[in-house]
């Protein structure tokens, strides 16, 4: 626990002593500043006796202490509403927090869903070239296959020329030999 000193001040030329706990420094300025109001008092009014100097002088130091006031409630006001419109952020930000995630959680979704898009379009691309490649062949076994059907029906044609040839051979033979037969039988 502190001891008390003993403090010499002097006010309004006026020396007295004073017993304190505090800071002797803290007490000294307020005593300086209390002597400089009196003075700003004293000068302004100079022949009124110093009981009216104290007494202004402490209507001028209450004015200003209320003024500070008035501006400690106000400072205090702004920083209520300050604080509110921080909460009020705080809660959008929190709100908008909230809605990334949501949105964050959906892009993961749709990633994924992309992902396995993109698997099934690349397995129906294989899938269209094993196609592609099946269709490839079938035309190449095609082009094959109608090229061997025409050699086929051309040796057909030649076969029943051949065949015509044959039977025209066989039939004019046959006629002759049925001319020569009734010719022999004549």
């Amino acid at each position: 626990m502190p001891e008390q000193t003993i403090i010499e001040l002097r006010i309004l030329d006026t020396d007295f002593n004073l017993k304190t706990k505090d800071n002797e420094e803290q007490i000294r300025l307020i005593s300086d500043y209390v002597n400089s109001e009196l003075e700003s008092v004293k000068a302004a009014n100079p022949f009124t006796n110093h009981i009216r100097i104290a007494i202004l002088g402490c209507m001028n130091i209450t004015e200003k202490f209320f003024a500070t006031q008035d501006e400690a409630k106000m400072s205090e006001n702004e920083k209520m509403k300050e604080i509110g419109a921080i909460n009020l952020i705080k809660e959008e930000l929190g709100e908008a927090n909230i809605l990334f995630e949501k949105e964050k959680t959906k892009m993961n979704i749709l990633a994924e869903e992309k992902e396995l898009l993109q698997n099934q379009i690349d397995e129906q691309n294989e899938l269209l070239n094993q196609y592609r490649e099946h269709l490839r062949q079938s035309k190449v076994e095609s082009e094959t296959n109608r090229k061997t059907i025409l050699e086929l029906q051309n040796q057909l044609f030649e076969s029943q020329i051949e065949l015509v040839k044959v039977n025209k051979n066989h039939i004019e033979k046959d006629i002759f030999k049925s001319i020569e037969d009734k010719i022999k039988i004549d």
